[in-house]
């Protein structure tokens, strides 16, 4: 049961990154990566929802940036521990809410 649990969760198109927060300490544009990725996976997981959409503005305004506002320097990805690509990934983010 455990095993078809696991697998279908691994199933999911999300982005397996643990929020350990290495990645913005050092972004240039102040992006809370983490945060970013957690509401796209919850738009992957369970659709579209106003909800998503405020969690992505509450962390993309203010001091902090969009996804759309990388700047492919490439900080992130040096220190991520799960080797994610992460500027790849922000464009996909920016493709679901910067439109």
């Amino acid at each position: 049961m455990i095993h078809q649990v696991t697998n279908q969760v691994l199933s999911y198109p999300t982005i397996p990154c643990t929020k350990c927060r290495y990645c913005t300490p050092g972004c240039p544009m102040n992006i809370q990566i983490p945060d970013l990725f957690t509401a796209y996976n919850s738009v992957k997981m369970y659709g579209a929802n106003r909800r998503y959409d405020t969690y992505y503005k509450d962390h993309s305004t203010g001091d902090y940036q969009k996804a759309s506002a990388c700047i492919e320097c490439g900080q992130c990805e040096g220190v991520c521990p799960q080797h994610l690509e992460i500027i790849s990934l922000l464009k996909e983010v920016a493709e679901v809410f910067d439109k």
